[in-house]
């Protein structure tokens, strides 16, 4: 799997909440409708900061894709006549002079003595003599 992590930064008129709102009843769908080869659409919405102020990002967006060349039909799709409606819905409620985008290897962690989430947790282990 190929995976696309995106720092999204909302329009300065838009509260956290207005902008949290608008991506996911009406950004996600479109993007989800309009982009088969996105195999799982993750966004992660910036509540509080904890630590080192303000962040420069809203939300943290994770795209997985089957293989590059699913990547690379989502870019170009974006690119295309098709993907102005996306490109046109994205510039009412973001940034987008401040998107960060980059592709990750994610390495999970098995075996950690908290659960943190539902990728990492600790498995009993059923060698102890």
């Amino acid at each position: 799997m190929i995976k696309q992590i995106e720092l999204i930064k909302r329009k300065q008129n838009l509260s956290r909440e207005a902008f949290s709102r608008h991506y996911e009843e009406v950004f996600a769908p479109l993007m989800l409708t309009s982009s088969p080869s996105i195999k799982r659409y993750v966004r992660n919405h910036i509540i509080s900061p904890l630590a080192g102020g303000e962040p420069d990002f809203d939300c943290v967006t994770e795209v997985w894709f089957e293989d590059m060349d699913g990547f690379k039909a989502n870019v170009k799709l974006y690119g295309s006549e098709a993907g102005k409606v996306i490109r046109d819905e994205l510039e009412k409620f973001v940034d987008t002079s401040k998107i960060v985008a980059f592709l990750v290897q994610e390495t999970v962690t098995q075996g950690s003595t908290r659960r943190l989430g539902r990728t990492c947790q600790r498995r009993p282990n059923r060698y102890r003599g």
